[in-house]
Parts: C-alpha cells; structure tokens; sequence
C-alpha cells in the first residue's frame, strides 16, 4: 500500500516537473514592424547618448575628470545624439513619404 502510495506521488511529481517541456513553446520574439523596432532603436540611443551628458557634466563638476576630457567626450557624446536625432528625423520623413 505504502508503495501505491509512493509510486503515485512520484508520478504526479514528475508530471508536474515535465509539464512545461510538453506544452508547446511561447514565442519570444514578437514580430513587430522593422520601422518601430528601429524607431525603438534610435530612441533609445539618443537617451543613452544624452544621458551620458549629463554624466560627464556630473563628473566634471565632482573633479572626477578634466575639463578637456569632459570637452572630448562631450562632444563625442553630441555627435552620437545628434547621429541619433537626425536618423529618427528621417527614418519619419521616408515613413511618411
């Protein structure tokens, strides 16, 4: 009887353990237009980008760098956002052509 017993929590645990590998898998990744994902993209660069703005400007007024580091990386960082800016304004302008 104790064997019954135990045979059928067994079962039941390996059941409950092997469920999630029968059961068909869940798509990842959604299919989303390649123009939003892009939009997504470039959206997000340009946060990164001025974000790290603000992080050096922090930096410099800390004295964590130099005032011509802070001026290199700067500028490095604006240029990046600025890449950023103008790729969305025409990813928009050849979306809505």
């Amino acid at each position: 009887m104790e064997i019954a017993i135990l045979l059928i929590i067994t079962l039941l645990l390996l059941a409950y353990t092997l469920l999630p590998v029968l059961q068909p898998a869940a798509t990842l990744i959604q299919d989303e237009n390649p123009l939003e994902r892009q939009r997504k993209i470039l959206e997000q660069e340009k946060k990164n980008n001025l974000q790290a703005i603000k992080d050096i400007d922090f930096e410099l007024a800390t004295g964590k760098i130099s005032a011509d580091d802070h001026q290199e990386l700067r500028t490095l960082f604006s240029l990046k956002a600025a890449d950023a800016i103008a790729a969305q304004e025409q990813l928009q302008d050849d979306n809505n052509d």
